[in-house]
């Protein structure tokens, strides 16, 4: 009965927990917190950050945010755009300002789970 009770109180957790992903990977975004963020990447992602593009694993992906945050460090984000499309899949845009400029940032995610993370150069 206790294995019971136990399944079912994850189950309510985890499906009326009550906070989005995407809410979580801005507050990671706004703090510079690779390791937040992390989380929620998928397995393979595709990422870009300036100028660098690539199809990477999660550690890699990791390795490279975390040395971007080491370059840049976060000053704010404000998200500019959150959106959902049928199919289950989410948006979220935004700028990143950091210490040494802005940036575009526009993130793709599927199942709840980052599928694309692009940091780009804003160009005002």
């Amino acid at each position: 009965m206790k294995i019971a009770i136990n399944i079912f109180y994850l189950i309510f957790t985890f499906f009326f927990a009550g906070v989005e992903p995407s809410e979580e990977i801005v507050a990671a975004l706004k703090q510079g917190k690779t390791a937040d963020m992390v989380k929620y990447f998928d397995e393979k992602l595709s990422i870009k950050i300036i100028n660098q593009e690539d199809v990477l694993s999660k550690a890699q992906a990791e390795a490279n945010l975390k040395f971007f945050f080491e370059k840049h460090t976060v000053k704010t984000f404000s998200s500019s755009h959150v959106s959902s499309v049928n199919n289950g899949a989410q948006y979220i845009t935004g700028t990143l300002e950091t210490n040494s400029g802005k940036f575009r940032v526009s993130i793709l995610l599927r199942r709840n789970l980052i599928a694309q993370f692009r940091i780009e150069t804003d160009n005002d």
